[in-house]
């Protein structure tokens, strides 16, 4: 995930650019008649979407077509590039379609379920959550000892990709005593290299993004949450959108949700991408 999709994530996000075809949301029953249902998630948000060889990969494209099985018909997933801003992009994907052309999504993967975000955006509906993400630090217990706090990290160094939120967060610790030793990068990429050689004790961020990188790189990381005091929101629920109109694909596609949990199915797509799963709480 990039660190502007992070940031976006805990304040609320998206993304847009364009389709093939004009298009726009649709109820159920056009749905099942075409017996396609078109998707859109983001082009570079790795594990959970992302394009390799020119076809779509991921987590979000996974549970999309399992979806699109669900519902007897097939999925065609569309590939975007997040927007300047969250309302933008829901607007972009959702329920108008791209300024640049192209049309709207059935439905919007990786959709952050926030309250007030849904209440500014009533030509969409929000819901059918699929996952809690949540910030973590991935630690090498022989450096750091099995459940540290990050007074650890006066002294052992800690990497962190560049204005995250998690950045903030080690930058401003105790009024900047870990500063020494924060060890910043721009790519996840090499934030992974670095704490799989050690260079770094730990490696902070979204949960997800570092399970991932460390899986491909053949590790499984022992992965810790403590206390992050400052930080607004260290957790946030995933879901989905889709138009107004269209509440009824929107009631097809809980059940659908439904049935892939209680199969275990849903668990397993994760776990396929190196990721932990962890469902939503359930409500209050």
């Amino acid at each position: 995930m990039t660190h502007s999709l992070l940031h976006r994530f805990s304040t609320v996000l998206l993304g847009a650019v364009l389709i093939s075809s004009s298009v726009t949301a649709r109820p159920l029953d056009e749905v099942v008649a075409e017996g396609t249902l078109r998707v859109i998630a983001y082009l570079d948000n790795a594990p959970f979407s992302e394009e390799e060889n020119g076809v779509p990969r991921g987590i979000d494209v996974d549970l999309a077509h399992a979806i699109a099985r669900e519902l007897g018909v097939k999925a065609e997933v569309v590939l975007r590039m997040q927007g300047e801003k969250a309302d933008d992009d829901l607007r972009a994907n959702v329920w108008r379609g791209p300024l640049t052309g192209g049309g709207t999504g059935d439905v919007m993967m990786h959709v952050p379920i926030d309250r007030e975000f849904a209440l500014r955006n009533r030509e969409a509906v929000l819901g059918n959550a699929y996952f809690q993400e949540r910030v973590a630090v991935a630690i090498h217990p022989e450096l750091t000892g099995t459940n540290p706090n990050f007074d650890v990290f006066k002294t052992k160094k800690i990497g962190v990709q560049l204005a995250t939120v998690a950045d903030y967060f080690l930058m401003t610790y105790e009024d900047g005593a870990l500063i020494s030793n924060v060890s910043h990068h721009v790519k996840p990429e090499l934030g992974a290299r670095e704490f799989i050689s050690k260079d770094t004790a730990a490696l902070m961020g979204v949960r997800s993004k570092i399970e991932s990188l460390l899986h491909r790189d053949g590790m499984k990381p022992t992965l810790v949450e403590p206390p992050m005091p400052g930080i607004v929101r260290t957790d946030w629920l995933v879901g989905m959108a889709w138009k107004e109109n269209s509440r009824d694909l929107g009631y097809a596609i809980e059940a659908a949700l439904k049935r892939l949990r209680e199969t275990g199915e849903l668990s397993r797509m994760f776990e396929a991408h190196g990721v932990t799963y962890v469902p939503p709480p359930p409500p209050p």
